[in-house]
C-alpha cells in the first residue's frame, strides 16, 4: 500500500535534486541581497532604497541561478521523463549531461533564467522591503 502513495510517485523522486537545487540557492540569493543591499545602502547614501533593493534583489536571483543552474537541468530532465512508474536516478542524470553535453549542457538554459530572475526577483525584494516597512509599526 505504501508503494502506491502517491506522495512517493510524484515528490520523493525529486527530494534529492531539489534540496541539492534549492538549498544553495537561498543561500546564494539571500547572502548575496543582504551583502549587496548593505554594500550599497552605505556606499552611496543617496541612493533611493528602492534602487539599491532592486538592484541587489535582482543580481542576487542573478548569482542564484548562476550557482545552482547545473543541478536543475538533470532535475528537469527527470520531471519531463515520467511515466506509469518513477524514472530517473539523478547523479546519474547528472553524469549522462555532463558526459553527453559537456559542462556547458550543464548551464543550458541559464541566460533565459537570469533575464528573467533579474526584474523578478529586484522586485520581490522592492515588495519585501515595503511590506517589512509597513508592517514594522505593528
Amino acid at each position: 500500500m505504501c508503494d502506491d502513495h502517491p506522495f512517493k510517485k510524484i515528490h520523493a523522486p525529486l527530494l534529492p535534486p531539489k534540496i541539492m537545487r534549492d538549498g544553495p540557492f537561498y543561500m546564494v540569493f539571500f547572502g548575496s541581497y543582504e551583502l549587496m543591499n548593505s554594500y550599497l545602502l552605505t556606499s552611496f547614501p543617496a541612493l533611493p532604497s528602492e534602487a539599491s533593493n532592486f538592484f541587489a534583489g535582482g543580481m542576487a536571483g542573478t548569482f542564484g541561478w548562476a550557482a545552482v543552474m547545473p543541478f536543475d537541468g538533470p532535475k528537469s530532465i527527470i520531471q519531463a521523463s515520467w511515466s506509469k512508474r518513477v524514472v530517473g536516478d539523478f547523479p546519474g542524470v547528472f553524469a549522462q549531461v555532463a558526459r553527453e553535453r559537456g559542462v556547458s549542457g550543464l548551464y543550458a538554459g541559464l541566460g533565459p533564467a537570469v533575464v528573467r530572475a533579474f526584474p523578478a526577483n529586484g522586485a520581490l525584494f522592492v515588495g519585501y522591503e515595503a511590506a517589512r516597512a509597513a508592517l514594522a509599526p505593528l
